[in-house]
């Protein structure tokens, strides 16, 4: 694990979302590398703003599928793989050809090239370094089942069904949002999307004037903006469907709620999340920010996170902080042996329990789209807070 090579002055700070920096990684990088870190938690589209808009206020940013924009805006500076431990094998894995659509959805926009863009062609230095991948899709309580003919599949349209009026909760982040409606108006309304991870204006009014339509007749008891709201929404607020993250999902179960996660018969949307350096940040600063990123690529953060659902990229390196029960459980889709714990030490899985989905490959396999920055995003961002606002 990398250590920090002296104590720095000032503060690293860092931003990200909820999910990827829980309490027990904050506190074990600070202990790991020595320096102080400034941590704050930004959910939604509000992270990426920060990005583009003050890259001078922050050091290291956790960016998932953003990489594009932030790039484009000149907010992040390129890694060198050089001072990265390990940063060889990360040139290798993509000489030897990405090994699944999650680690070739990263590695297209990874390499800087010699023309100042990003591409797949390796080179000695790269716009952000990739650690972690994942599948979502939605929840739900075994009481649905109840209400389904036998038999009846897992569907995206279950989150504008009728039948489950006023019980329904939707993630509030307008990029994730989107993609998640568009795929709930393609199963329930019989219509089809040219691209679902990139709509034209003619298709984001279609998804929004259904959910407008859906919102005033009380369709919707929630709208989350991070996992820790979804969870409280399904534990005591009523609702029996609902999107939904890993970290959620595993909350849940800690709890004795007894969620499933959907395979939906559309497909499931797949995430990466990455580490970038603000093109701000140097001397001592900059050091420290290459200090983080070492600490995150040593696998042990990997780890932690997987115990709540998600994936390392680089998964052997996550895989020595992993017990065997841990890692035929959540990579291989085996019943658990033994009381697995989540992140924060607490039972999330008991003896004879299966990840709905299967196994990491399994899961994958399921993905219909990526998370996405859509091309009309400015559009939209302004008809999704119109549906926020309505």
């Amino acid at each position: 694990m990398a250590r920090a090579r002296s104590r720095r002055p000032g503060k690293l700070r860092v931003i990200g979302r909820t999910e990827f920096l829980p309490e027990p990684i904050r506190a074990r990088a600070r202990r790991d590398l020595g320096f102080d870190i400034e941590f704050e938690l930004s959910d939604g589209i509000d992270g990426l703003k920060r990005a583009v808009t003050r890259p001078d206020t922050f050091d290291v940013y956790h960016q998932w599928h953003t990489i594009d924009l932030i790039w484009t805006a000149r907010a992040i500076q390129d890694i060198d793989l050089a001072r990265i431990e390990g940063g060889a094998e990360i040139r290798a894995k993509a000489l030897s050809g990405p090994g699944s659509r999650a680690i070739a959805t990263v590695f297209g926009k990874l390499f800087l090239q010699p023309d100042g863009k990003l591409g797949s062609t390796p080179s000695d230095r790269v716009s952000m370094l990739p650690v972690l991948h994942g599948v979502d899709a939605f929840g739900y309580l075994p009481s649905v089942r109840a209400e389904l003919e036998p038999g009846q599949p897992e569907s995206w349209a279950w989150l504008l069904d009728r039948r489950w009026q006023g019980r329904i909760a939707i993630m509030g982040d307008p990029v994730l949002g989107m993609i998640e409606a568009a795929l709930a108006t393609e199963a329930s309304q019989g219509v089809a999307f040219g691209d679902i991870g990139n709509l034209t204006i003619e298709e984001i009014d279609t998804v929004v004037d259904l959910l407008l339509h859906k919102k005033k007749t009380g369709h919707f008891k929630g709208i989350w903006r991070n996992y820790e709201e979804a969870a409280r929404l399904m534990q005591r607020g009523g609702v029996v469907v609902q999107s939904m993250f890993s970290p959620a999902q595993t909350m849940l179960r800690r709890l004795g709620v007894p969620v499933a996660v959907a395979a939906p018969v559309e497909g499931s949307r797949g995430w990466h999340a990455d580490l970038c350096i603000s093109a701000h940040t140097q001397g001592d600063m900059l050091d420290a920010a290459y200090d983080y990123l070492n600490w995150w690529h040593g696998g042990w953060a990997g780890a932690c996170l997987t115990r709540q659902g998600y994936y390392a990229t680089f998964p052997e390196r996550t895989r020595a902080h992993l017990s065997p029960e841990e890692w035929a459980y959540w990579y291989e889709g085996q019943p658990a042996e033994a009381v697995l714990a989540d992140p924060f030490g607490l039972p999330c899985a008991w003896p004879g329990d299966r990840r709905d989905g299967g196994s990491h490959r399994e899961r994958l396999s399921m993905v219909r789209v990526w998370n996405t920055f859509m091309d009309e995003h400015t559009y939209l961002t302004r008809r999704w807070n119109e549906f926020l606002d309505g």
